[in-house]
């Protein structure tokens, strides 16, 4: 029997388009006493992550610094000493660890229960992690992420406290956004996604997925910058 979040995601795909526009609405407006929006680890999760700042290696694309803070629910108060990892595609859809794959093999379709989908290489490319300081707060220096299929642009999260896994989710950017981005090279040799935000899969089992949505703005130093604020109950 498949497990139920990947009996959805299929049934998701089998009736064809959503729309989130309204999930999305209600989703970006995160009050103090709810937590981030809990998606797992993905099917593309490497543990062990190189502990580092900057995580782009060899990887060519839009320069992003990604701003974390990790705090709690209702207090808003810093959780200094958590791990936070981050990963996510390179600019033409592919995953370290997992480039023998490609970019349009969607892996809960190649294994529906994720168990045979096992890393292909040992690369490490847009993978890292890092502890919060006291302001419970971490900064990476990465690339916008490209798109693969069926998914909108997204950057994956893990944050964990001594050991024990505290929040998987994964973090989005607006459409027009993306549509920019898909527009500059090195993203426009795979071209535009068809995938965008109001149809994409996660988005809707994760109820326009609360507290995922960072600020992004252009970085005067170049390229574009994203902070947010992941709540976690304790």
């Amino acid at each position: 029997m498949l497990p139920d979040r990947i009996r959805r995601r299929l049934l998701t795909s089998v009736l064809g388009r959503i729309d989130n526009r309204e999930r999305i609405r209600r989703a970006a407006v995160l009050g103090p006493d709810r937590a981030t929006a809990h998606q797992g680890n993905g099917p593309y999760y490497v543990p062990g992550s190189p502990h580092r700042r900057d995580i782009r290696e060899d990887r060519a694309g839009v320069p992003l610094t990604l701003g974390i803070r990790v705090a709690a629910t209702g207090t808003g108060a810093p959780l200094p000493g958590a791990t936070v990892e981050i990963w996510h595609c390179d600019a033409d859809g592919i995953y370290s660890g997992y480039q023998r794959y490609g970019a349009d093999r969607f892996p809960a379709l190649v294994s529906l229960t994720l168990r045979a989908f096992r890393p292909s290489d040992t690369a490490r490319f847009l993978r890292g992690q890092q502890v919060t300081d006291g302001a419970g707060q971490v900064e990476f220096r990465t690339v916008v992420p490209g798109w693969y299929t069926p998914r909108t642009l997204h950057i994956h999260v893990r944050v964990s406290l001594a050991g024990k896994p505290l929040l998987g989710t994964e973090l989005y950017f607006p459409d027009e956004f993306a549509a920019r981005i898909q527009a500059l090279p090195p993203y426009d040799r795979r071209g535009r996604g068809p995938y965008v935000n109001d149809h994409d899969i996660e988005i809707r089992l994760a109820d326009g997925s609360p507290g995922s949505w960072p600020d992004v703005r252009p970085d005067p130093d170049g390229g574009h910058r994203a902070d947010i604020t992941l709540q976690i109950a304790r």
